[in-house]
This record gives structure tokens, sequence and C-alpha cells, in this order.
């Protein structure tokens, strides 16, 4: 059976999911100016993982609430975990400068993140209602 959250606890989930989008967006930005000679980019490269990762973190413990006490589904924890997980690979890949699997995984991070900004604003849309059928089945 569908529910729907509390709207503190969607708006919580969408601030931290929009917020995680645009920090992996300005990681791609920041490796392009390392890249075209702005060496000090790459220690804000670094950071700026750092912090997305924590955001990361935030979105999780968000959709949790989202959840409970929230009383909506639990479907966008997974996601959410699955981006820190590969947040956390990443970083571990950049570091170790495998950067043939750290360009790639990056651009996979961003079209995850725009995924979970996609969920983060269905939840509690009316998309996200129950169908007619679940209905019919709450009835009887």
């Amino acid at each position: 059976m569908r529910r729907t959250p509390r709207p503190w606890t969607v708006l919580l989930f969408r601030v931290a999911a929009v917020l995680q989008a645009l920090l992996i967006f300005l990681q791609a930005i920041l490796a392009g100016r390392f890249l075209s000679g702005g060496y000090g980019a790459l220690s804000m490269h670094s950071a700026n993982a750092m912090l997305t990762t924590f955001v990361g973190m935030l979105a999780i413990a968000a959709a949790v609430l989202v959840w409970r006490p929230g009383g909506g589904p639990a479907r966008p924890i997974i996601p959410a975990v699955v981006m820190v997980v590969l947040e956390t690979v990443q970083m571990g890949l950049g570091m170790g400068r495998v950067l043939t699997l750290h360009v790639p995984l990056g651009t996979a991070l961003l079209v995850g993140a725009l995924t979970l900004v996609r969920l983060a604003f269905r939840l509690g849309s009316g998309k996200d209602a129950p169908s007619r059928a679940e209905r019919v089945t709450e009835v009887v």
C-alpha cells in the first residue's frame, strides 16, 4: 500500500537530493578546471568530494525520515545508500589516481544524482498515490 509522506520529510529529502546533485555537478566543473591548468582546483575537487559524500549521508537520513516517522515509502533509502557507497568508491579511485574508472563513475554518479532528484520530486506529488486497484483492496 502506498502512503503519502509528511511534507516536511519530503522537503528535507528534496533539499538533500538537489544539493547532492549540485555538488556532483560542481565536481565536474572543478575537474575540468584542473585539467585545463588550474591546479588549485584539485584541492577544491577533493574537499568538495568529502562534502558531497557528507550531503549524501544527510540524504540517507532524510530518506529514512520520509519512511519513519514520515509515513512514506522506504523506496528512496536504497538509491540514497547506493549513491554514498559509489561516492566513497569514487573518492578512493580519485585518491589512487585510477582515472580510467574515476571519470566514468563520475558520469554515472551525476546520472544517479539526477535520478535521486527525480525520485524526490515524485514523492507526495500524486504520482505516488495508490492505484485504483489498491484503493479497492483497502475497502474490501
